[in-house]
């Protein structure tokens, strides 16, 4: 696991995560609240170097497409496109808690990273369609039996109950 994902809490079920203090989570329920759909992927079955497009940041009206090698990537590379569309991302997104570094990338973004390292394919949405924005996270591939996909009101809470059906599942997730 390289450096900058060694600050993963490895603390049992969860407690005391708060996924919704992620840099990049905040950003995407900001957009979402601004009626955008934002969704961050990657494909944990191939196989390729990262740095060759694994993930990608796609945000709809005005469409923004941002591949690259890791998640802190495709976001950076989005924001001025973001920008240049008059997307106010710079406005009403506070500080993230979780990346005292100035990284983009939260424990949110860091147990999505480690899925994908598992072999595991991660999508997760911030809906502005919806009459509230919502979320979904779906996971599949890897040694999961059947798609799992968890919906909520939050990142927080999505991401809580993606990790109690994947520990289910047997995948041991490290937070």
């Amino acid at each position: 696991m390289s450096a900058a994902r060694q600050h993963v809490p490895k603390t049992g079920a969860g407690a005391g995560v708060e996924f919704d203090d992620d840099a990049v989570l905040l950003l995407m329920q900001g957009l979402a609240g601004q009626g955008a759909v934002a969704t961050i992927s990657a494909d944990g079955r191939a196989v390729r170097p990262v740095g060759d497009g694994r993930w990608a940041f796609y945000v709809s009206g005005p469409a923004v497409v941002a591949e690259e090698g890791t998640v802190e990537e495709c976001v950076r590379n989005a924001l001025p496109r973001l920008r240049e569309a008059g997307m106010p991302v710079d406005e009403g997104i506070p500080p993230s808690e979780c990346t005292p570094d100035g990284g983009l990338e939260g424990t949110g973004v860091l147990v999505l990273d480690w899925l994908t390292e598992q072999g595991l394919s991660v999508f997760l949405k911030a809906d502005g369609d919806r009459a509230a924005p919502g979320w979904t996270f779906i996971v599949s591939g890897g040694p999961l039996q059947q798609t799992q996909r968890a919906d909520g009101p939050t990142a927080g809470r999505c991401l809580r109950r993606m990790l109690s059906r994947l520990r289910a599942e047997g995948v041991a997730v490290p937070v």
